[in-house]
C-alpha cells in the first residue's frame, strides 16, 4: 500500500489536530531539526535547555512524527533511523504518571483517528510497526503503545513484546537504567539481555530534570561511547537527550528557543517567562543546632498566613527537612482556617498518590489555575518531594533558603501558567548563614563547618549571592527572565548542590553485566551507576497489616501463611531512616532530621540501642524466605534495607514513623496488591472487617461468616466453602467509590 509522505511543515498541523493548540515556536524548531535528519549533523539534540513550564513534554509528540515520517523508507529498503522507542525518564513518580496519561491521550487519538492528517500519521506508523510494505490488519496493530513503568506499581512487560512497535514508556532512572544494563529490577536474569537491547537500541532516552539524576546521565553517556566501538555497528539509534534549565556546562550541543515568543507579553510562553515572582529574603535567628526545627517551622508558618490574601489562595511551603515540614503542618493545622495538606518523601506510595489526586482535585494543576474559585486558601507544607513534582500552580510560596538549582526549581511552582496575580514569594535563611546577624553591608565568606548535609556549600553561596542583589526592599525577581539576566556570566558551580558522579563505566563493567546465564559473581552494583555513590543512613521499608497476630509460635505460624498469599508490596511501604525506626521500636523519641533527597538521610544521631532491649515483635520480611526466626524483638536484628511488617494492633501503631495522611488505614494490603500485580484479592479477617465503610451493605454478613470460622470448618468445609461463595456474590453488588478502588 501507498504510504503518505509527511514533512517538517506538516507538524503544526499534527500537533494541533491532536491538542487543539499549535505548537510553540521552539516544539516546531525542534520537529524541523529531526526531520532535517544529518543535514544538522545528530538529529537530536545532547540537551533541550528550556526553563520549567515551557512545554517540554511535547518531545514525545515530535519523536512519534518524525518516526512515522519515516515510513516510505521501508518501500525502498531504507532502515528507518527514527527511534522507535522513546522512554521519558524522570526520577519523580507523579511526573511518571503525568507524562504516561498525556502520552496515552496522543495514543488515543491516533488510534480512533478518521481522516486527515492524525490518520495519515496513525496508518504510517501501523506501517512501521509492521515491518512490510503489504497491507496490514489495522485492528491488530496499534500505531502507538503507551506504558508506564515505576515501582510500587504492576509493571507489564508488554512494551518488549514487538521491537517494531512504536512505543512510549514512562519510567524512572531505576526501572530503565537497571533494563539498559543487564540487570532489570524485579525481573527474571532470562529477559535481561531482552530489556537491556531494546532500551539501548531504536531508542530516544529523554531524562527530564536531569540535575536530579547526574549520575545516570554520565552512565547514559558512557553507554553511547562503547556503541562506537563494535567492530559493526548496528546502526541502531540510541540518543540520550538531557531536558533541563541549567544542563550540564560540558555539554555543547544544545537545542533552545530562539524565537520572540518567551518576550511576547500576549503569548502564553511570554506571560510565564516574563511573570514577576518577588520574593523577600527574611533572615531568621536562632534557627541552628536544637532549636532549628521549631523556630523553623513558626517562621515558616506565620510567613505562609501573612501571604494569603482575596488573591492568593494557594500556598505552597518549601522546607529542608522532614521533622521541619511536620511541625510547620501541625502548627499550621492548628492555626489555619483553610486546609492544610503535608507532602513529604516518608509516605506510602498510595497515600501520596491519593493526596496529589485530591490536590488535582481542588483545581491545583496548571490547567485550572487560572479559572479556579476557591472559598477557602489551601496551603501545602512539602520538602524536595514537590521540587519537580506535580504539575501544580500556587499563588504565593514561602520557602527555607537551598541551592540555586533547587530554588529556581520550587519557583517553577509559583504562578507556573503567569497569570495577571501579584504572586510573592518568602526565603528565610538563618541570620548567620552570611556572616551577620541581619542585613548589614558587611559579608563574610561561609565557613566550611557551616556547609548543609545536602547543599555543602551552595545554600550559604546562595544565601550570600541572593543578599547581593535584593533591591532597596529586601526582595530578589525569582520571575523567569528576570532571573535569567541575573544569571548572565555567572558561574554556578558554587551555587548549585553538589552532584555525586557515577563510577567510570570500563569494559570490564560491561562484560560483567552482558553475561547473564549464570550471572557472574561478584557482579558491578549497578545501582552506583544509576544514583552515584550514596551518603548517610539507609532507610528501611514499613508495612502494617490487621490480621497477623506475634503473640505466640503458633498465630506467628498463621502470620506468615497470611503474608506468603499477600506478600509486602513496596506501593504499601514506608521509608524510614533506620535510626528513627530503631527508636520507634523502643518506643524512644527519634526526630527525623533527614532530607528528602533519595540517598542523602543525613543525621548526628549515633546512639545505639540497648542490645538488651526487648521491643514488641515484628516480621523482618524475606519473601519465600522468611520463616520463624524472622519474627523479632530485637531492634539489632533490623538491617538497613528490610522490609518490616508490623502488626496493626502494635502499640506505636497509632503514632507510625512516617506520615500517614488523617483518613488513611494502616493497613492498605488488598489495594497495594491489585496495583502492583493487577489482580484483586480480598482478605477477610475480623480485624479488617471493621475498617470496611459503613455503607457496604455486606459487612454485616461478612461479620457473621467470620464468627467462629475455624470451627465451622473443621465440622463442614463444604458448607463454609459455599457460605464464603454466596458472601462474595452478595459483596460484587455496586461498592462505594472511595472503598472499591
Amino acid at each position: 500500500m501507498s504510504v503518505p509522505d509527511l514533512q517538517a511543515t506538516d507538524f503544526a498541523e499534527f500537533f494541533t489536530s491532536v491538542w487543539s493548540r499549535p505548537p510553540f515556536a521552539w516544539q516546531q524548531a525542534l520537529a524541523e531539526r529531526v526531520l532535517g535528519g544529518d543535514a544538522v549533523g545528530s538529529p537530536w539534540p545532547e540537551a533541550i535547555a528550556l526553563p520549567t513550564a515551557s512545554g517540554k513534554t511535547a518531545c514525545m509528540d515530535v519523536a512519534v512524527f518524525a518516526l512515522a515520517a519515516q515510513a516510505p523508507r521501508l518501500a525502498t529498503g531504507q532502515t528507518i533511523t527514527a527511534p522507535r522507542r522513546v522512554f521519558f525518564v524522570v526520577d519523580r513518580r507523579v511526573i511518571v504518571d503525568e507524562a504516561y496519561e498525556r502520552a496515552k491521550k496522543l495514543a488515543e487519538k491516533l488510534e480512533g483517528a478518521k481522516e486527515g492528517i492524525l490518520k495519515r500519521v496513525a496508518d504510517n506508523l501501523r506501517q512501521i510497526a509492521h515491518g512490510e510494505t503489504i497491507g496490514f490488519d489495522k485492528k491488530e496493530l496499534l500505531p502507538l503503545a503507551v506504558h508506564a513503568l515505576r515501582g510500587g506499581m504492576y509493571r507489564s512487560e508488554a512494551w518488549a513484546r514487538n521491537p517494531l512497535q512504536p512505543t512510549i514508556v514512562a519510567s524512572t532512572v531505576d526501572q530503565i537504567g537497571s533494563r539498559l544494563l543487564f540487570r532489570a529490577y524485579g525481573r527474571g536474569s532470562g529477559t535481561w539481555p531482552i530489556y537491556a537491547g531494546l532500551v539501548a537500541n531504536d531508542s530516544l532516552i529523554l531524562l527530564d530534570e536531569a540535575h536530579c539524576a547526574q549520575p545516570f546521565l554520565q552512565t547514559l553517556r558512557a553507554v553511547g561511547r562503547f556503541q562506537t566501538w563494535a567492530e559493526e555497528p548496528l546502526r541502531r539509534c540510541f540518543h540520550p537527550v538531557v531536558m533541563s534549565a541549567t544542563p550540564p556546562v560540558d555539554i555543547e550541543d544544545r537545542f533552545e528557543d530562539t524565537s520572540k515568543e518567551p518576550l511576547d507579553p500576549d503569548h502564553p510562553l511570554g506571560r510565564r517567562q516574563r511573570a514577576s515572582k518577588l520574593a523577600r529574603l527574611r533572615p531568621v535567628k536562632n534557627a541552628t543546632r536544637n532549636r532549628a526545627t521549631n523556630t523553623m517551622a513558626k517562621v515558616l508558618a506565620e510567613a505562609a498566613q501573612n501571604l494569603v490574601d482575596e488573591e492568593r489562595r494557594t500556598i505552597v511551603v518549601f522546607v529542608n527537612r522532614v521533622a521541619t515540614a511536620r511541625e510547620t503542618h501541625r502548627l499550621l493545622t492548628a492555626d489555619c482556617e483553610g486546609e492544610v495538606v503535608l507532602l513529604t518523601g516518608r509516605m506510602r506510595p498510595v497515600d501520596k498518590d491519593a493526596v496529589v489526586q485530591r490536590l488535582k482535585d481542588m483545581k491545583l494543576q496548571s490547567d485550572c489555575s487560572e479559572s479556579r474559585v476557591l472559598t477557602e486558601p489551601i496551603i501545602v507544607v512539602a520538602t524536595q518531594t514537590l521540587e519537580v513534582g506535580a504539575d501544580l500552580d500556587f499563588d504565593g510560596l514561602v520557602t527555607e533558603c537551598a541551592s540555586l538549582d533547587a530554588l529556581r526549581q520550587r519557583f517553577g511552582r509559583l504562578n507556573r501558567m503567569g497569570r495577571p496575580i501579584e504572586a510573592r514569594a518568602v526565603i528565610l535563611g538563618p541570620a548567620d548563614q552570611n556572616g551577620t546577624a541581619a542585613d548589614g553591608p558587611e559579608k563574610k565568606k561561609p565557613k566550611q563547618k557551616d556547609d548543609d548535609p545536602v547543599y555543602g556549600s551552595a545554600l550559604a553561596a546562595t544565601w550570600s549571592w541572593l543578599n547581593e542583589r535584593k533591591n532597596e526592599n529586601g526582595e530578589v525577581d525569582f520571575g523567569i527572565a528576570s532571573l535569567d539576566r541575573q544569571l548572565q556570566g555567572e558561574s554556578l558551580n558554587e551555587l548549585n548542590a553538589p552532584s555525586p558522579d557515577a563510577p567510570v563505566m570500563l569494559p570490564a563493567h560491561v562484560d560483567c553485566w552482558a553475561q547473564t546465564a549464570p550471572q557472574p559473581s561478584p557482579s558491578p552494583d549497578v545501582a552506583l551507576f544509576l544514583h552515584g555513590p550514596r551518603e548517610g543512613a539507609a532507610d528501611v521499608q514499613v508495612c502494617w497489616r490487621a490480621d497477623l497476630d506475634l503473640t505466640n509460635e503458633e498465630t506467628r505460624k498463621h502470620a506468615l501463611e497470611s503474608l506468603s498469599l499477600c506478600p509486602p508490596s513496596s506501593s504499601e511501604t514506608l521509608p524510614v531512616p533506620i535510626y528513627v525506626f530503631k527508636r520507634w521500636l523502643v518506643e524512644k523519641d527519634a526526630e527525623d532530621s533527614s532530607a528528602d533527597v533519595e540517598g542523602l538521610h543525613a543525621t548526628t544521631d549515633t546512639d545505639e540501642i540497648d542490645s538488651s532491649i526487648v521491643a514488641h515483635p515484628v516480621i523482618r520480611w524475606r519473601g519465600a524466605e522468611t520463616n520463624l526466626k524472622d519474627v523479632t524483638t530485637k531492634p539489632g536484628d533490623i538491617r538497613p534495607g528490610d522490609v518490616i511488617v508490623i502488626p496493626a494492633a502494635h502499640p506505636g501503631s497509632q503514632n507510625p514513623p512516617g506520615d500517614l495522611p488523617p483518613d488513611s488505614d494502616l493497613d492498605v494490603g488488598d489495594r497495594a496488591y491489585r496495583l502492583t500485580r493487577a489482580k484483586p484479592i480480598l482478605r477477610l479477617h475480623p480485624e479488617l472487617v471493621k475498617a470496611w465503610p459503613e455503607d457496604v451493605a455486606a459487612k454485616t454478613a461478612a461479620c457473621e461468616l467470620l464468627k467462629d470460622l475455624g470451627r465451622k470448618y473443621e465440622d463442614d468445609p463444604e458448607a463454609v466453602a459455599d457460605a464464603v461463595h454466596d458472601f462474595l456474590s452478595e459483596l460484587s453488588e455496586p461498592l462505594p467509590e472511595r472503598w472499591s478502588w
